[in-house]
């Protein structure tokens, strides 16, 4: 499965989800990080990454991923050892009511051009993300900050270019005034769109795009990126404040999918490939020295089109739950590397790990009764789900279960390339249950509630509506702590799948593969691979 879709991409978000967001990163830890440690290091190696990885390179619009954590480094950073939020280009970040900060900024750092990186660096970047005309993909994750709204106005032009909420005090102190109180506001700026830009970004926003000068530990070489382009090179920025890259420089090539890259990897063309579904088996077995897995920050889910009257009943879809045997197909069809589920977030996220689904075991019995109770099923049924091999092969294993413990012998299976997929969805043209896979945009619980049961998410397929559970929602948004947050988040997936709009299957496994020419290679904390830390043998 594809990379991107570990990542909600362009996702609108409330102040009260961005709320969310940052009650449930993981626990922040504002210190140095040991930022100032230097690498002896060379070499180079390659690696595989999704094509759309390579699309953009300015922070607003390309967004996070293993590639633009090693061109920009932002003012806090997710610690790849310890999944906590540290300091990365700030020296501190400090607030006495949680809605006014002052962030105080390191004085060594700089651009892979020599431009010092200043609060003016920040600000300026902040306010082109955030300005509705310049567009940029992830302008939304401003909203929390204050005078958004003038910058983004409903009718009409905006009155200003610029955050009223961010003010510059100094060359290395930085204001901040949010609309709401936000005690882990810290956590939230780890993310790329929220790094600085030099002056040379504002000569022309598409130029840059496609070069761009960042003040990560690895730039992007010239020429950059052509329209077509499928691969580039990162050469270290040895004037990195930071902790240096290992490799003196990295090839970075796209591929359309995993099993694309994996079969370039067996060819010897890249040194690391990201692994998923049945190639993890054949790596577990073929390179079983050189594969690293981790539990995927994502869940695969059956669900169903709730605008078709015959998933009206809501035993219908209990029913078409409980005749999943998710164990076999964990065991048989991925090999074991995933985990059957009964939820939609997984432990390796804050507030997974417990039960919140009562209808998602396998009990063929309680399964024929339930359907029976809601009138049978009558006619043919198709099942629908995206392009992909494994999740297919899935879909099939779930339509011979389906056949054979609810006695629905006329099921077809369709599927379509995943934007078709999802506009078929959101044109209500889908006519039976589908199978998805849905990733965290950040290492939270909350993300995956939001994106599958928020009405106002484009990531909400089902048509699921329900305000009980947007209160309990809410609640986690204004949470006060971490460990309240958490009780609301488990709260609301309950309510959710309570109402059965979506059936969890399994979480899926991630995997790096790589060569004997590189040790250290790592899966940081939203399943890329962490580049700066591989190392050349």
């Amino acid at each position: 499965m594809s990379r991107t879709q570990y990542r909600a991409r362009g996702l609108r978000m409330t102040a009260g989800a961005i709320a969310a967001f940052t009650a449930f990163t993981l626990t922040t830890s504002c210190t140095s990080g040991g930022d100032t440690a230097k690498q002896t290091g060379g070499g180079s190696f390659s690696v595989g990454v999704p094509t759309s990885y390579l699309g953009h390179f300015l922070p607003g619009r390309g967004g996070d991923s293993g590639v633009a954590e090693a061109i920009w480094t932002p003012l806090t950073k997710v610690d790849t050892n310890t999944g906590k939020v540290v300091n990365a280009v700030a020296a501190s970040i400090e607030s006495t009511d949680r809605m006014n900060w002052t962030i105080t900024l390191k004085k060594n750092w700089t651009f892979q051009n020599g431009e010092p990186v200043t609060a003016q660096s920040f600000a300026d970047a902040w306010n082109a993300t955030a300005y509705g005309p310049n567009a940029m993909a992830f302008n939304y994750l401003f909203s929390i900050i204050r005078g958004y709204d003038e910058l983004n106005p409903t009718k009409g032009k905006p009155s200003t270019d610029k955050l009223s909420g961010v003010t510059v005090a100094d060359s290395h102190t930085l204001k901040v005034s949010l609309t709401t109180p936000l005690s882990t506001f810290p956590d939230l700026l780890a993310g790329t769109p929220f790094a600085p830009l030099p002056k040379e970004a504002f000569k022309d926003f598409n130029a840059f795009d496609k070069l761009p000068i960042g003040n990560g530990p690895y730039q992007v070489a010239s020429p950059g990126i052509a329209a077509g382009a499928q691969q580039i090179t990162l050469k270290r920025y040895d004037r990195y404040a930071g902790t240096e890259g290992n490799a003196q420089t990295i090839t970075v090539k796209a591929y359309q999918n995993d099993s694309t890259a994996f079969t370039s990897f067996r060819a010897g063309a890249v040194d690391i490939a990201t692994v998923s579904g049945n190639d993890l088996s054949t790596a577990n077995n073929t390179y079983k020295q050189q594969l690293v897995t981790a539990s995927a920050p994502a869940v695969v889910y059956l669900g169903f089109p709730l605008w078709d009257k015959r998933f009206s009943d809501p035993r219908v879809r209990e029913a078409f739950s409980l005749a999943i045997d998710r164990n076999a197909i964990v065991k048989a069809l991925l090999y074991g590397f995933g985990k059957p589920t009964d939820s939609v977030i997984p432990a390796t996220l804050k507030g997974g790990g417990t039960s919140s689904c009562a209808y998602c075991h396998y009990d063929v019995a309680k399964a024929q009764e339930l359907l029976a109770e809601a009138g049978g099923w009558h006619g043919p049924l198709t099942l629908w789900t995206k392009q992909d091999a494994t999740t297919q092969t899935v879909l099939q294993a779930i339509l011979g279960q389906l056949r054979s413990n609810l006695g629905i012998n006329d099921i077809t299976l369709q599927a379509k390339p995943l934007d078709q997929m999802y506009s078929s969805l959101g044109a209500h043209k889908v006519n039976g249950p589908f199978l998805l896979y849905m990733g965290a945009s950040y290492p939270s619980g909350y993300s995956l509630v939001d994106s599958l049961f928020s009405a106002s998410s484009t990531s909400n397929v089902t048509g699921y509506n329900s305000p009980a559970f947007d209160q309990e929602l809410g609640n986690a948004a204004r949470a006060q702590s971490a460990d309240a947050a958490t009780g609301f988040i488990r709260q609301a997936a309950s309510t959710a799948l309570a109402d059965m709009p979506l059936a969890p299957v399994y979480f899926p496994e991630a995997g790096l593969v790589h060569s004997t020419r590189v040790s250290n290679v790592a899966i940081d904390y939203l399943a890329d691979a962490d580049l700066s830390k591989v190392t050349v043998n």
